[in-house]
């Protein structure tokens, strides 16, 4: 990695972008779930819903707050051992700011300074109201986080594990963890306190949970889901071995030849996510600040690492 005193200016005021995007929307995350998941018992995954759970068993004023900061630094752990460096830098940033804004923010709702945050009435109105608002924050919070090429890290790490063990997609155990949690939320808190409100309560976390997700691929979306990147640049086996190593993506090299000076150049094309763009760029700006390189967004890709073709597709490509 290139050392801070040997970056230029311009290197410089983009990694610090992107750690504020990373800061603010941790702390944005931080806000909406102490304000309101927290505040209403709420249960839509994550660590401070599973902390909501555990105060239905040892009820005091900081046992949602001490569940989050230790699943958050023991989530952190495991990653960093069973991930590697990679997950550790995406998420160490989210990781220390979450585990510092969250006991905050929580406590300060329990102090006149916040008291204007306060829902006296818990009622399926303020329920409803909590959830959509809870989870539409978390959405954005989540977004800036990823713009920012880091990770919110947390319960997360599980389902990274068991799609990297199985071979299958992370998405979906994220929906089978955050699916299970919510189970047990509405087992634990609803049937718990919550009496003939119990489905509703349930309901409303689900609703929850769909706003957290649809806040957070709307405003990722106007970054599209992919790119497709050509990189010209005499360092390019350097490129691309990040690619490959680092960003875990394949890669394909092809001879160029310029048109001006007929020179005989080597060309990188690979395909990214959204959330590794701001890595790449950034790495290609350490190796050769005077590579060439053209972004494409892709409105669709296939295939290994990405979205599978669909079953009709694979039929017909079968039959050639």
């Amino acid at each position: 990695m290139l050392k801070i005193k040997e970056m230029t200016k311009k290197q410089k005021q983009g990694m610090l972008l992107r750690v504020l995007q990373i800061v603010i929307g941790t702390i944005i995350l931080a806000f909406g779930q102490a304000v309101f998941i927290e505040q209403c018992e709420l249960v839509i995954g994550g660590v401070a819903s599973i902390g909501n759970i555990f105060n239905q068993f040892y009820t005091t004023p900081y046992t949602v707050r001490v569940t989050v900061v230790v699943l958050n630094i023991a989530c952190f752990l495991i990653g960093i051992i069973f991930l590697g460096k990679k997950f550790s830098a995406q998420t160490l940033i989210s990781t220390i700011v979450y585990t510092i804004a969250y006991p905050i923010i929580s406590y300060l709702m329990q102090t006149d300074l916040m008291s204007f945050l306060r829902m006296t009435d818990a009622g399926i109105t303020t329920l409803l109201l909590a959830g959509a608002f809870g989870g539409m924050i978390s959405g954005v919070g989540i977004s800036f986080c990823l713009l920012g090429g880091g990770s919110t890290g947390g319960v997360d790490v599980f389902a990274i594990l068991i799609a990297k063990v199985t071979h299958t997609k992370v998405p979906l155990w994220m929906f089978v963890i955050d699916s299970i949690v919510v189970f047990l939320g509405y087992i634990i808190v609803g049937n718990g306190n919550k009496g003939e409100d119990a489905i509703y309560y349930f309901l409303i976390c689900v609703l929850s949970a769909l706003l957290c997700s649809l806040t957070t691929e709307m405003i990722l979306s106007k970054r599209n889901n992919s790119y497709v990147v050509n990189i010209v640049s005499d360092k390019w086996e350097e490129i691309n071995a990040f690619i490959i190593n680092d960003l875990d993506r394949g890669s394909t090299i092809i001879d160029v030849v310029g048109g001006y000076t007929m020179t005989k150049r080597r060309m990188i094309q690979a395909a990214i996510s959204r959330n590794q763009y701001s890595l790449l760029l950034n790495k290609i700006s350490e190796v050769d600040k005077d590579a060439f390189v053209t972004i494409n967004s892709a409105h669709e890709i296939n295939g290994e690492g990405f979205d599978d073709l669909p079953s009709s597709m694979k039929q017909k490509k079968g039959k050639k």
